[in-house]
C-alpha cells in the first residue's frame, strides 16, 4: 500500500476508501455519516450501533475486499465520503492514456478539496494492479486464507521495486 511514487494510491486515499465502504456497503446501515467539513464532522453525535459494529475486523476486511473487487463500479462510481452514497463522479474523471488504450483511474474525492484528484498519480499499470490485487484479496478472503498468505506476494512485489541501499 501507498507507494505513491510508483503510481499507487496513498494512505489518505485508502482511508477514504475505508470510510466510504463503512458509509455505503450492503449491511453497513450507514455506519458513518457524510463528511463535508471537519467542524461539521466533529459536531455530530455518534450514530447508533449498526451491523458493522457487530462484525469482527476480519469480517469487515473480507466485506471491504468483496465490495471493491466485485460490487463497486470503478468506471461509473466515485468514492465520495461527502455524499456518503453510491453515485457518479462529481469531479472530472482522470483518464490514463497508454498507447492505444484509455483507462479511467478511480475517482476518489477529497472531502476538504473537491478539486483534488487523489488518483492523479496512478498509471495504467497501477490501476491494473489495484484491480488485480483487490480481486486476488477477495478470492483469498473468500477461502479463509491466512493474513500472511494474503500479504506475501504483495510484499514481495513491492520489495523488488524499492531502491537498494
Amino acid at each position: 500500500i501507498a507507494h505513491v511514487n510508483t503510481g499507487h494510491l496513498g494512505e489518505y486515499a485508502w482511508a477514504l476508501l475505508t470510510i466510504f465502504f463503512l458509509q455505503v456497503a450492503p449491511g453497513s446501515d450507514a455506519a458513518l455519516p457524510p463528511i463535508t467539513s471537519s467542524s461539521e464532522f466533529e459536531a455530530r453525535q455518534a450514530a447508533p450501533a449498526t451491523d458493522c459494529a457487530l462484525k469482527s475486523t476480519a469480517e469487515l476486511f473480507q466485506h471491504f475486499m468483496a465490495f471493491y473487487a466485485k460490487d463497486f463500479n470503478w468506471k461509473r462510481e466515485a468514492v465520495s465520503v461527502s455524499l456518503a452514497r453510491r453515485a457518479p463522479p462529481q469531479i472530472p474523471v482522470h483518464f490514463i492514456m497508454d498507447e492505444d488504450e484509455k483507462e479511467i483511474a478511480p475517482t476518489i474525492e477529497d472531502p476538504f478539496d473537491l478539486t483534488k484528484k487523489l488518483s492523479g498519480c496512478m498509471t495504467k499499470s497501477s490501476v491494473d494492479s489495484l484491480h488485480k490485487e483487490l480481486g486476488r484479496a477477495h478470492e483469498l478472503c473468500a477461502r479463509k486464507a491466512s493474513l500472511s498468505e494474503l500479504l506475501e506476494p504483495w510484499a514481495a512485489a513491492e520489495m523488488k521495486q524499492l531502491p537498494k541501499p
